[in-house]
């Protein structure tokens, strides 16, 4: 058996751009108003603040069904059907296809790791649409996916722990896959990409761990946001962080 390249990859603004809306709700009317990810993300600070947002709630099971397995008016899965949708613009590739591609073509391992809520059924089904549209040659070679929100994957990660949490749990859980599927006394190498810079500093987090337990391995950061587009290697730290480390740990329990 040879060495690994292990690739780890979210899906929304990483591999594809996808239309897929996120619900509102005015608290007041009980009307809704649909809106994308990002533009969301501009707004969700002044939800229930006094203000133009201040009638208006993002109450889990309404504001992200699209996000988790379900069908539309038209009877179309959300998941496939965004996909499809996304196909026929000229903007569908995120910043991490080109990679996402690669690892396809040289037969890399590759895991899924979304905060989406859909089975992992669905999510293969959305990426097999990238072969049929001919994108893809073949389907990746899976290692492993987790839509980290799911609830059968909450209840398997941990179902006490954040979405962030469960994102960290699930890179740990698939670098130990990865080393039990193809041997761990084999220098491989895992990296995962995401442009969301809190999302980084989190697979930093989760991947410093690993090199601490691995330190033998590479693993390796892939920033694609437009501010900060960086590969970064995970190093083990310095002794003297180690001892400020062990005694945070000590001191903060």
């Amino acid at each position: 058996m040879d060495r690994q390249s292990f690739y780890f990859f979210d899906i929304d603004e990483n591999i594809l751009h996808l239309p897929t809306r996120i619900h509102l709700l005015n608290t007041m009317t009980g009307e809704e108003q649909a809106m994308r990810q990002h533009e969301y993300e501009d707004i969700k600070a002044y939800l229930g603040v006094p203000g133009l947002w201040e009638d208006w709630a993002d109450p889990p099971a309404r504001a992200y069904r699209e996000f988790a397995d379900g069908k539309d008016r038209n009877g179309e899965e959300y998941l496939l059907r965004d996909v499809r949708r996304a196909l026929d613009t000229a903007s569908w590739k995120g910043p991490s296809w080109e990679i996402f591609k690669y690892a396809v073509l040289k037969r890399r391992p590759v895991a899924i790791i979304t905060a989406r809520q859909h089975s992992r059924e669905i999510i293969r089904e959305g990426l097999k649409l990238l072969v049929e549209h001919g994108h893809l040659p073949e389907e990746p070679n899976y290692l492993a996916i987790y839509p980290c929100s799911n609830p059968e994957i909450r209840d398997e990660l941990g179902p006490h722990l954040t979405t962030a949490g469960l994102k960290r749990r699930a890179i740990r859980q698939c670098v130990e896959m990865g080393l039990e599927q193809y041997g761990r006394q084999l220098p491989h190498s895992f990296g995962m990409s995401d442009d969301d810079l809190k999302n980084v500093d989190l697979i930093t987090s989760a991947m410093l761990e690993s090199k601490l337990d691995h330190p033998d391995k590479r693993f390796f950061v892939i920033s694609t946001n437009r501010r900060r587009h960086v590969k970064m290697e995970i190093l083990p730290p310095h002794k003297d962080e180690e001892k400020l480390r062990a005694a945070e740990d000590a001191y903060y329990g």
